[in-house]
């Protein structure tokens, strides 16, 4: 999330909606670590204090996710996550049918302004 934007607008940091992830074998130690944004805590961070924040890059970095959503706050978009590929298509190239079916199948996990409003699809 950290390296991710809008390729619509180019807005950063975008927001994650995580519907199932699945726990993988937690890593030693942090090669690296977000140094802008924190997806795991939905914050702006520096990193300045890696202590402190060792625990939460361990947690972050052994979850996959499985299914959820990519929605960037700017515009309105919103980019699934489908069997861990985060599917970050500019609007003439998405799947209108695939969306909707989307939409449907995690509606119950979706901020409801997103199923209303959402770009480019909403039910």
């Amino acid at each position: 999330m950290d390296i991710l934007i809008c390729p619509v607008c180019k807005n950063y940091p975008l927001e994650l909606h995580v519907f199932e992830k699945v726990e993988q074998t937690p890593c030693e130690e942090p090669k690296e670590t977000c140094e802008m944004f924190c997806s795991y805590n939905n914050i702006k961070s520096s990193r300045k204090d890696k202590n402190l924040l060792l625990e939460d890059c361990k947690k972050c970095l052994a979850a996959k996710i499985k299914w959820g959503m990519v929605l960037c706050i700017n515009c309105g978009r919103w980019f699934p996550i489908s069997e861990e590929i985060p599917v970050m298509l500019p609007d003439d190239l998405r799947n209108v049918n695939e969306d909707t079916n989307f939409l449907k199948m995690f509606g119950k996990f979706i901020p409801s302004k997103t199923i209303t409003e959402g770009k480019p699809t909403h039910l």
